[in-house]
């Protein structure tokens, strides 16, 4: 099975990111296999955390670029 998303994205930003926001989500399923391990459930929780704040993130990007380019 590829790594690679099979998405595409109308932005540059989004575009940059897709490829680790695929493997964040792999490894969050990987860990949620886990609920009884403490070691386990505290990464699902970081990279959960991690994935919602790279995505308000890549959202303000958008934002900015919209601005600059008048849209």
């Amino acid at each position: 099975m590829s790594l690679e998303s099979k998405r595409t994205f109308t932005t540059e930003v989004r575009k940059d990111w897709q490829d680790m926001i695929v493997h964040t989500l792999r490894s969050i399923d990987r860990h949620s296999k886990y609920p009884n391990d403490d070691f386990h459930m505290k990464n699902y929780y970081i990279l959960k955390q991690y994935l919602i704040d790279l995505k308000s993130w890549i959202k303000k990007e958008e934002e900015k670029l919209e601005s600059i380019n008048g849209r």
